[in-house]
């Protein structure tokens, strides 16, 4: 008779003060058995796509070698360089060492919606934040515990029926997109790459930071 496949499952994110400026990463590894372990640094000067990675490779050094694991991150530039194979212009000293894991692993990634309803996400988020600000998990500090944006904002289908009564609301120009960082859907005046984004601090990071 055939066992379920025993697999560690890693949510990894980072964060940014400035682009430029303090950063922090954050991570929360979930063993096979169920048991959840949380981890974050800190780096007085970084950018934001360097904690993401940091996040990433923190995870899965916290996860046995051979091991099978699935790692989870909001950012694309991350999770589309490891599965789409995109071109990689900067940060090669941790795409180098991001490689090296992976490869001492079987290893999954995937993308998860940023700030929404997946409340293991959104503590790897507050985690990364503690850490861009110095409050290490090492030292005793731990992230508060806040409610998802699911319970705070209703369910998706509410979501879906405020984005067709918005659509006849408007202004000329003006158009509803997803940010191309953390996936939420948010109004755009519309015009060059910045619009891309939403008004999120940590997206307007990454998006300045490209």
């Amino acid at each position: 008779m055939a066992t379920a496949l025993r697999e560690y499952l890693v949510y990894a994110d980072g964060s940014c003060l400035g682009n430029p400026g303090p950063g922090g990463w954050g991570a929360v590894i979930r063993d096979p058995d169920g048991v959840e372990t949380e981890l974050n640094g800190h780096d007085p000067s970084t950018t934001n796509n360097r904690m993401e990675l940091m996040g990433a490779i923190e995870g899965l050094r916290a996860t046995e070698r051979g091991a099978h694991v699935v790692v989870r991150s909001d950012s694309r530039y991350v999770v589309n360089s490891m599965t789409l194979h995109y071109k990689r212009n900067k940060n090669h000293d941790l795409w180098k060492l991001l490689d090296a894991e992976a490869a001492a692993r079987h290893v999954r990634f995937e993308w998860v919606r940023g700030h929404d309803a997946d409340p293991i996400n959104n503590r790897a988020d507050e985690l990364a934040v503690m850490g861009a600000n110095g409050r290490l998990v090492a030292d005793g500090a731990l992230p508060e515990k806040k409610k998802t944006r699911a319970t705070a904002r209703g369910s998706k289908t509410d979501d879906s029926a405020a984005e067709i009564e918005l659509m006849g609301r408007l202004k000329p120009g003006e158009s509803i997109r997803e940010c191309a960082a953390c996936g939420a859907k948010f109004v755009s005046p519309g015009g060059g790459n910045e619009n891309d984004f939403c008004s999120h601090a940590r997206c307007q990071l990454e998006a300045r930071g490209r």
